[in-house]
């Protein structure tokens, strides 16, 4: 029997049991693991913009990577029982499908569930654009969770809904993701406008397959913005920002 035929009949079985310990919405369960991605690395710098106060050109690669590994080190000290996985810990090229797979692949305890961070910086063709925005799958864009790539300890988790069941409960739960971390930045980060809440079709918030956000922490093209982003007590209390952010959805 294939590996893809044998999930088949397991996940059968597990959902022909599944009345007898009551279905349960696997994306509300608690969070054990959590994938923290730096955006872009690499050939792929990001949006980048040239400032006089920065010595030079700054680049999206270099800041999301900086403020992703405080957020790992935070969460390391004050959450040690999770799971931490970076994408990325160097300037390394990595796909969004191989972003994604990483979120996807992770194994994970029974009854638990993970988050997908992917941490990036923002442009505009407006120098007057600025602040941070928390970015979420869009709720009508429907997405494969369960397939031949699902990892065989999360298949007893997932199988127990349906297609249709699962993409609800994602949806749901990265809405309430996504209204933490508005919140939490609001709080953090009172000197930064609050561009809310956006849907986007994105692939990583797809393809991730897990409750997810994308999070622009600022935009290099405005001034302001910039300036607290090329210095590192900034970038520390973005990271905090996240860490408190994460820690409030587990």
């Amino acid at each position: 029997m294939s590996r893809w035929r044998a999930l088949i009949v397991l996940g059968i079985a597990l959902y022909t049991l599944s009345p007898l310990f009551g279905v349960e919405d696997p994306y509300s369960l608690p969070v054990s693991t959590v994938i923290l991605d730096a955006g872009h690395g690499g050939h792929d710098p990001g949006t980048s913009t040239a400032w006089a106060f920065a010595g030079g050109t700054v680049y999206e690669r270099d800041l999301t990577l900086d403020i992703t590994k405080r957020v790992y080190s935070l969460l390391a000290v004050s959450k040690p029982e999770l799971h931490l996985i970076l994408t990325r810990n160097d300037d390394t090229f990595l796909s969004l499908e191989q972003r994604s797979r990483i979120a996807y692949s992770t194994e994970l305890p029974p009854k638990t569930s993970a988050l997908f961070v992917s941490i990036h910086i923002n442009s505009a063709p407006s120098k007057e654009a600025s602040g941070f925005e928390i970015l979420t799958k869009k709720q009508d864009k429907r997405v494969v969770l369960l397939n031949k790539d699902t990892p065989l300890m999360n298949i007893g988790t997932l199988s127990s809904q349906s297609f249709l069941e699962l993409n609800r409960d994602l949806n749901h739960r990265n809405l309430v993701v996504a209204k933490t971390f508005e919140e939490v930045f609001s709080e953090k980060l009172p000197t930064s406008r609050n561009r809310g809440v956006k849907e986007m079709d994105l692939y990583v918030l797809n393809a991730s397959r897990i409750p997810a956000v994308l999070v622009e922490v600022g935009f290099i093209t405005n001034e302001e913005d910039a300036r607290k982003l090329v210095s590192p007590q900034w970038r520390q209390v973005v990271a905090q920002a996240i860490s408190e952010a994460v820690i409030r959805c587990l």
